[in-house]
């Protein structure tokens, strides 16, 4: 998608949710024949062709025989998808997909969900952002929509359609290579601060509308992306849990995966009870504790083995080597996290505090600093327990109610934010604070710095 200037940005994102379908309407009946044409390439080639040639942009030669096959996967029918038609290469267990540039709109009646078309490369070209691969024309030495003209002189359409069959995958699953194809996820829902919001139809959401979602297996949080262009954008989020089919993409900027959908009738959301975890729940005294009960901002650590010696635990669940890594930038010491290039899947580490006597205190308060940095989904979390023993799975974990950083999606960053205060004032005896990062590598990777834990109270 090309942004022309800021009056059309919102169409070019990527949109979301439409209005529930009817039946009013029947695609037009076209009396076309099969097409004789011998498909000689596909969509991985396509994408291998761009790699080799080590340009930014890579321009088939006019000569160029290539021609690939694929299904559509996006519908413009419900507005959430402008001048984007994606494909991929299967209409069941796909193992690649792409988006191509075209400068029409209502595409959903000539290639509609399911369709085959087939496509010839020459002279089109391919560009690729963060894994986000598009194929158009080249003007300007900028890949832009295919001229409706010449349409029908590089995409042709089959007379097959197909019923797509959504991947079914996790959130743990998301990679590069499951970019631009259809998935199914179950056991899902809308974050609990999110209920109470339309899709796309708030006062801030100026392009597209971004509303976290929880997958109920393992916590992890990804974003539905809806344009405020969609049929549907007014539509209330549901309070309610269940199964969803969209597109695997990424957002406009190709920093963050999204799931993009078609329209609302593969938005299953039936099951009234949710899966909310249970958060510490320790009501807040008024008076602000003014003694430090617990500290560290890992300043002294000289190594990663450091943390050993004073009493923290550092353990990757499935017994692989990636853990929270000691990290120095300009002079401050944080401890570090990243599933990427682990060749782990999944990664799991938790790092716990030493014990912490909550005995002869009151009115304690928990906070903590997080940054993070090439963001592809949120996977920290942070939980308590007074019966930890070397062993994080024979503990008794209760998970705090904290806020994560969320950051860019191509880069490092240099700003930390707060957890915000947790009340811990309703424990006693000893306890525990850990941090758990579920990642994996060629899936969630994102990379989190953690500092200066500080309990403070009276």
């Amino acid at each position: 998608m090309k942004t022309i200037n800021k009056s059309v940005f919102g169409f070019l994102c990527l949109s979301l949710i439409s209005c529930v379908k009817t039946d009013d309407f029947e695609l037009p009946k076209i009396d076309i024949e099969e097409p004789n044409i011998s498909v000689n390439s596909n969509i991985l080639a396509v994408k291998n062709a761009y790699e080799q040639s080590g340009e930014k942009i890579y321009t088939y030669d006019v000569n160029d025989t290539s021609i690939i096959e694929g299904f559509v996967i996006s519908s413009d029918e419900a507005s959430n998808f402008y001048k984007t038609l994606i494909i991929q290469d299967s209409f069941e267990n796909p193992d690649s997909g792409i988006e191509i540039l075209i400068d029409t709109r209502a595409y959903f009646t000539k290639f509609n969900f399911g369709r085959k078309i087939f496509l010839k490369m020459a002279g089109l070209s391919i560009v690729n952002n963060e894994g986000k691969y598009k194929i158009g024309y080249i003007l300007l030495n900028k890949v832009v929509e295919i001229p409706e003209s010449l349409m029908d002189d590089f995409i042709i359409r089959s007379t097959q359609t197909e019923n797509i069959i959504p991947k079914l995958i996790t959130l743990a699953d998301y990679n590069d290579e499951l970019i631009n194809t259809y998935v199914e996820i179950k056991d899902i829902q809308f974050k609990n601060n999110e209920i109470g919001k339309t899709f796309a139809g708030e006062e801030f959401d100026e392009f597209n509308g971004e509303r976290i979602m929880i997958q109920c297996e393992n916590q992890i949080s990804t974003i539905l992306s809806t344009s405020t262009f969609s049929d549907f954008k007014s539509n209330l989020l549901s309070a309610k849990k269940g199964t969803l089919s969209a597109i695997l993409t990424k957002d406009f900027y190709a920093e963050k995966y999204v799931l993009v959908l078609n329209d609302l009738s593969t938005f299953d959301f039936t099951e009234n009870e949710r899966c909310d975890p249970e958060f510490l729940n320790c009501d807040f005294n008024t008076t602000n504790g003014s003694k430090f009960i617990f500290f560290e901002n890992f300043q002294e650590i000289k190594k990663t083995k450091d943390l050993e010696d004073l009493g923290w635990t550092n353990t990757n669940v499935y017994l692989g080597n990636e853990k929270f890594n000691k990290r120095s930038s300009q002079g401050n010491v944080s401890m570090q996290i990243s599933a990427y290039n682990t060749d782990e899947n999944p990664l799991e580490v938790w790092l716990v505090t030493p014990s912490i006597n909550l005995d002869n205190s009151s009115n304690e308060i928990l906070t903590f600093d997080t940054k993070a940095s090439y963001d592809n989904g949120t996977i920290l979390t942070a939980w308590i327990s007074t019966d930890f023993n070397e062993d994080v799975k024979a503990a008794t974990w209760q998970q705090l109610d904290v806020k994560i950083s969320v950051g860019p999606g191509n880069t490092y960053v240099n700003d930390y934010i707060s957890s915000g205060e947790i009340s811990l004032d309703c424990i006693e005896g000893n306890v525990f604070i850990a941090l758990k990062y579920l990642g994996a590598d060629q899936g969630i990777s994102t990379t989190y710095d953690v500092d200066n834990f500080k309990i403070i109270g009276d």
